[in-house]
């Protein structure tokens, strides 16, 4: 495995993110989870605006708790939690707002054009370089969310995880710096969440211009070995996919979709 060009450097950081929303940016050498942390210590703390970071996550979890794996030093694990009141309505888009924040970053960085796949994956030539888990749990003085999201970083082909993975040392030939992507990330990060959720036209106009998934045909396996297949046109105001299959409006929530997969005709 060839490591990033350089660990994460917490003082840079700090001065990169001064006067964004992220008052407590927090480097670990490793750790099992970045979102389980936050969420446990908010059960006694406040950790609104606090983002915890590590190149070494030993027990990452995606949605319908499927693991996240990686090799010490082959991912950019990062968790910001956000104080969202009693507003659980549009957390579905929370996630989708973080996919936006991971393609502008890699743009930016990186020089690519990555693509989103609803609700959670990063794409790079229709493989996943990223992904992203929000949860929301309650604490002492109201709702919280914790966004995580992993970004591949320096894995090498044989050490992905699935056949359909890739990372940016495999996509662009060069290490990358995790300091600048996760700076960059945060920053446009919080720049987004300034839209939410009272601009959310806004955001599904700029989600659905990065989007892999809406106008593709589409099939969704929902629970009870359902499954809806169909063109993608949208998402909502709930960050829910809306599918036309065949004349039929089908709305679904990331927590009723057990997999979205591309049809080819």
């Amino acid at each position: 495995m060839t490591s990033s060009a350089d660990d994460l450097n917490a003082d840079r950081l700090h001065e990169l993110l001064a006067g964004t929303r992220w008052r407590d940016v927090e480097v670990v050498d490793s750790t099992g989870s970045t979102n389980a942390d936050l969420i446990t210590r908010a059960a006694s703390e406040d950790v609104d605006g606090t983002v915890r970071l590590t190149t070494d996550q030993t027990a990452g979890r995606g949605r319908h708790t499927r693991q996240w794996v990686a090799p010490a030093g082959g991912q950019l694990a990062m968790s910001a939690a956000l104080a969202v009141g009693d507003d659980t309505e549009h957390l579905g888009w929370l996630s989708l707002i973080a996919g936006l924040a991971a393609v502008e970053a890699l743009d930016e960085v990186v020089g690519i054009r990555p693509t989103l796949k609803w609700p959670n994956d990063v794409l790079i030539d229709d493989r996943k370089v990223a992904g992203i888990l929000s949860e929301y749990t309650r604490t002492p003085t109201g709702g919280l969310a914790v966004i995580g999201t992993g970004i591949n970083t320096a894995m090498s082909a044989d050490e992905l995880p699935v056949p359909t993975a890739t990372s940016l040392q495999i996509s662009v030939g060069r290490p990358v710096s995790s300091t600048e992507l996760a700076a960059t990330f945060l920053r446009a990060l919080g720049d987004l969440l300034t839209h939410w959720p009272g601009d959310l036209d806004r955001l599904i106009g700029t989600y659905r211009d990065r989007s892999d998934t809406i106008g593709r045909r589409v099939k969704l396996a929902l629970p009870g070995d359902q499954e809806v297949t169909g063109t993608a046109v949208g998402v909502d105001a709930m960050g829910r996919i809306v599918v036309d299959a065949d004349g039929r409006e089908v709305v679904a929530a990331a927590g009723d979709v057990t997999h979205l997969r591309p049809v080819d005709d």
